[in-house]
């Protein structure tokens, strides 16, 4: 299992979002509330492709300095 450590999953809904997005394809995929993180079995190709599904989700930034520029502005 990989874990990808994400942002803003605070409730189900949270959860169920993730879900709808992503269960149907990665069925492995396990999203814990407390840690705010996902776990999943997957390749490396297919990680990738689920971190910018997170991302585009808002629950996981991206990285560089002017995109924690502007999750800081977004707070």
């Amino acid at each position: 299992m990989q874990k990808i450590q994400c942002q803003n999953i605070k409730c189900e809904g949270c959860v169920k979002k993730i879900n709808d997005a992503l269960l149907a394809e990665y069925p492995s995929l396990r999203v814990d509330i407390a840690t705010q993180c996902v776990e999943v079995e997957a390749s490396e190709s297919a990680l990738e492709a689920i971190r910018v599904k997170l991302q585009e989700l808002g629950f996981l930034v991206p990285n560089g300095i002017f995109n924690k520029f502007r999750g800081f502005l977004n707070k």
